[in-house]
């Protein structure tokens, strides 16, 4: 018996001893695998942190885990990341690692992971990354060298998954945080019952700038009849939980030769208004278990026939809510009379015959009835549209129904509007045919919020026609800051209903504009870093974005404008903004003691860099005061900190900004000149150099004469083309370069004053190296000792002398040297 149990246990210890051992075995075959099948599939940058190999994890399967693994796209994708998993892990049946026929996965666990889907304007998805089947029938050499991974998957598991789905070229946008989710069934067999769980608290969706839902919480268990064979699902017990609403979907949906086919039917014999009010995110973060509500409510749904790209199926959602109201307990007032009806519905085809109706939406807030109705047709090929709004909403009543914190508003908006007709209507200037009527009026509004200057508007006026939409009588401020807005906007209802371009006229004026009221201080945290997503510019950067769709025509007068460290004044001039650009017509300021008037662009369309493409006229700009407010001059001029006076001259300047909207300076080309009649010079270190080999300290603190040079910015340098620097009675001319990491790279000479110890000299050249704050300057002493020696001795030998007494002048040049030469 002790026998037995010490071969039981030497056994055990040796499986165990393998189960530790083996993994290294297999290791380096399984990590060279993955890559090379990843090679084989993908076009596009492909790799990970580590591969792990566990026996014992997942026994009797092999685990397989890739930690910090990562895809990124190709092309217009290059530096946009696809996914960003932190750890992926792959059951392996054990038996197939040893065998040439494939590789079993069993069961896949993601964690930690991002998944960002984007599909551009043009209809680029950045998921396109596998390669062509000829690419890779061509890497396939022979069956020998293929090691085919086959699926038999029998759970899936994620935990922390966030997905977002970002398409541009549709409107629509969909996201998935946090995601927890379980899946598991046979899908090695033909047929398997999936039982799925899941659970996020952020869903959000939107289209057409509408957000159908925005961060509700959706759970869902569900068991799906699945026929792997013939691609179809049958939904059997599930459960869905929406916010609050609790629903359930009934029917099947199977993939077909042309499409996707499904009849599906939500049930929700549960939904009641307070139900339907948390869909609402303001309303179902809010004390929403106290909500008091009242009223009766319905959802239903359902979908029929087949989804193609070009085809609909039929279906229907419908919303219904009859004399319902809500009230919070602790507030004193609350919103009744609620009547709504809403449908979209298509009875299956082209999706342009689509139809939603809004008839109709009424509330009375605090005593102030409001009521909406709206119907529209034909959405994708021509909009119809019929909408009515009448009513007033009284903005201080709303800290009465709903609790504000950390805010106030009051204020008052009067609508009474109509509008009645096609789309296409105004696009063919057809405005007898198009009923546009009515305003929407704003006054006395008043708004303050923690931590945000608070807002002031008097007055303003939308006015509706059917050519244009006028906005009047309008002054808004926002803390000190102050603007006023006289504009008239075309094709208003295209923008608002095709998305296409709006035009317009503004007159924009005020008194005093801080921008860096309105830019978060928390971006310059990131500017330190370049951009690694070149396809999507993320919101909370500083980037200001220019709409592609708008034309307008811009009139500025503004007083004051405060932007970073700088103060213009007096800003007038035309600016044209059109296509993702902004187009500066005589933009004139006043600043740094002088005057400036710009003529160029300044492009940001979005998913791009923006970029600044501009020539500057200046007159009688502060040296000191450009450096102290310009990051570009501190970066490519810094001499300019030790230079006294003004100067005028020409920039013209092509610069990518980044985050932060500052130059990046690297790309930074450019070209312009500069003059001055009023220099001084105070502590330039590599003048203080000079003035210390030629024993003049006078010239440490001295006024320059005049000077003019060009230069060209170009790769990170400036380039000068040789000028004259008079110092007092002495001359240097330069040129060279200096580059953004402060190094200086000049030649020139220095013609000393005639008369004197100085005539003695005459020219000597000269160079200027290392850096602004460590120039080492360099003088010829050899070229300064020999035409010392030949203004000396031009009173004893002469230029004029003979044949014999030349050799007899060198030797004396000669020795004049070496004697210099001793003495220093």
């Amino acid at each position: 018996m002790k026998k037995a149990l010490k071969i039981a246990g030497i056994t055990v210890g040796v499986i165990l001893i393998l189960l530790l051992v083996l993994p290294f075995a297999f290791q380096g075959k399984i990590e060279q695998l993955v890559k090379q099948e990843g090679n084989k599939m993908l076009n596009a940058q492909f790799d990970f942190g580590a591969l792990n190999i566990s026996l014992l994890r997942n026994f009797p399967s092999a685990s397989v885990t890739l930690e910090d693994f990562y895809l990124k796209g190709a092309g217009a994708f290059e530096n946009d990341t696809l996914i960003q998993a932190g750890e992926l892990t792959a059951a392996v049946n054990l038996l197939s690692l040893f065998g040439d026929s494939g590789y079993d996965i069993s069961k896949i666990i993601i964690e930690d992971t991002k998944v960002k889907a984007i599909v551009l304007e043009n209809g680029q998805p950045n998921w396109d990354v596998m390669k062509a089947s000829a690419e890779t029938d061509t890497v396939q050499e022979s069956p020998a060298e293929s090691s085919p991974i086959r699926i038999k998957l029998k759970k899936l598991s994620v935990k922390d998954l966030s997905v977002s789905y970002d398409d541009r070229q549709a409107g629509m946008y969909a996201a998935i945080e946090n995601l927890k989710a379980t899946c598991s069934g046979d899908f090695g067999s033909e047929r398997t019952l999936v039982d799925l769980e899941l659970e996020t608290p952020s869903l959000t969706y939107r289209t057409g700038g509408v957000p159908f839902l925005n961060h509700a919480a959706l759970k869902a268990d569900m068991n799906v009849a699945a026929d792997l064979v013939n691609k179809k699902f049958t939904l059997q017990d599930n459960s869905i939980s929406l916010n609050a609403i609790k629903l359930n979907i009934d029917g099947w949906a199977a993939m077909q030769k042309d499409g996707m086919g499904m009849d599906i039917k939500l049930n929700t014999n549960e939904v009641g208004f307070k139900e339907l009010l948390s869909l609402i995110p303001a309303i179902y973060a809010k004390d929403f278990q106290d909500l008091k509500t009242d009223g009766k409510a319905s959802l239903t749904a359902f979908a029929k026939g087949t989804l193609t790209q070009d085809q609909m199926p039929q279906f229907e959602v419908a919303l219904n809510v009859e004399n319902a109201m809500f009230r919070y307990p602790s507030l004193p007032a609350g919103v009744d009379g609620i009547n709504i009806s809403a449908t979209v519905k298509n009875p299956g085809g082209n999706i342009d015959a689509t139809e939603v109706t809004i008839s109709p939406f009424d509330f009375t807030l605090a005593g102030n009835p409001f009521s909406l109705k709206a119907i529209v047709k034909t959405p994708t090929s021509d909009p119809d549209l019929q909408a009515t709004a009448k009513g007033t909403l009284d903005l201080g009543k709303i800290k009465d129904v709903y609790p504000l914190e950390d805010m106030s508003l009051n204020g008052t908006i009067q609508a009474d509007m109509s509008l009645a007709g096609r789309l296409s209507y105004i696009e063919k200037e057809q405005y007898g045919q198009m009923k546009a009527e009515g305003s929407i009026r704003l006054n006395g509004m008043k708004l303050n919020m923690k931590d945000i200057p608070a807002v002031d508007i008097q007055r303003s006026t939308f006015t509706f026609s059917p050519r244009y939409l006028q906005l009047s009588e309008t002054t808004v401020n926002i803390g000190n800051n102050d603007v006023t807005l006289d504009s008239r906007f075309e094709n208003y209802l295209g923008y608002v209903l095709k998305g296409s371009t709006l035009k317009g006229n503004l007159n924009v004026s005020s008194n005093h504009l801080n921008l860096n009221d309105f830019i978060s201080s928390d971006t310059t945290a990131v500017q330190t870093q370049a951009p690694t997503d070149t396809t999507a510019a993320s919101s909370s950067s500083g980037v200001i974005r220019i709409p592609e769709n708008i034309d307008f025509n811009m009139q500025a007068n503004l007083k004051e404008v405060l932007f970073d460290k700088m103060k213009l004044e007096n800003v007038n001039g035309t600016l044209l903004v059109k296509n993702g650009t902004i187009d500066m017509r005589n933009l004139s300021f006043n600043t740094m003691g002088g005057s400036i008037t710009a003529n160029g662009a300044y492009s940001a369309p979005k998913a791009s860099q923006p970029r600044l493409n501009a020539g500057f006229d200046m007159k009688d700009i502060g040296f000191a005061q450009a450096y102290q407010e310009l990051g570009l001059v501190q970066q490519l001029a810094p001499i300019f900190s030790g230079l006294k006076g003004n100067f005028s001259g020409k920039l013209q300047i092509d610069a990518p900004l980044d985050e932060n909207m500052s130059p990046v300076m690297q790309k930074v080309q450019g070209s312009g000149n500069l003059s001055t009649q009023d220099l001084s010079l105070s502590d330039v270190k590599f003048i203080n150099q000079v003035a210390d080999i030629v024993k003049k300290p006078s010239m440490k603190d001295i006024p320059v004469k005049d000077l003019d040079l060009s230069f060209e910015i170009k790769d990170g340098r400036v380039n000068t083309e040789p000028f004259d620097l008079k110092l007092g009675d002495y001359t240097m001319n330069l040129s060279g370069s200096t580059g953004l990491d402060q190094t200086i790279d000049y030649t020139g000479k220095i013609t000393l004053p005639s008369g004197g110890i100085g005539s003695a000299f005459g020219t000597v050249d000269m160079t200027i190296g290392g850096t602004f704050t460590s120039p080492q300057v360099g003088i010829d002493m050899a070229s300064l000792a020999k035409n010392a020696a030949e203004q000396a001795l031009k009173g004893i030998v002469g230029n004029d002398s003979k044949e014999g007494e030349s050799e007899e002048k060198e030797s004396v040049i000669d020795k004049a040297l070496n004697l210099f030469k001793k003495k220093k």
